[in-house]
């Protein structure tokens, strides 16, 4: 019975962490900042390509940030976690890309961790 408390406490949450802007990009932020440049670079592309599919352009909210990242290679975990931010208070249908681009992501904590662990997805 502990055990089932503890997976409900793991869901909670992992579903409060995406719904604070603030606590999302933080995660991503710390979960790009584990990978070494091939994993940051697969997971921007992850999320373009999810983005695509939604009809959305990753690259046209990067100027207006002030990210002068040209290429996944370019962008800093932090710049990610601001786009991540930004996607989740202004492009709400974006989040969809978001969570679907963090759960190929083992970095961000698809798995459960134990408590007090940030959890993304």
């Amino acid at each position: 019975m502990a055990k089932n408390i503890q997976n409900r406490n793991h869901t909670a949450k992992a579903a409060t962490t995406l719904d604070d802007p603030n606590d999302l990009k933080m995660a991503v932020r710390d979960g790009l900042s584990t990978m070494d440049i091939q994993e940051r670079s697969a997971f921007i592309n992850d999320l373009e390509s999810e983005m695509v599919r939604i009809n959305l352009d990753i690259r046209s909210y990067l100027v207006p940030l002030g990210i002068p990242g040209r290429s996944p290679e370019d962008l800093t975990p932090t710049e990610v976690g601001h786009l991540v931010r930004f996607l989740k208070l202004n492009v709400p249908q974006a989040m969809r890309a978001v969570e679907r681009a963090m759960s190929r992501h083992s970095a961000f904590g698809t798995e459960p961790r134990g408590s007090g662990d940030r959890l993304a997805a």
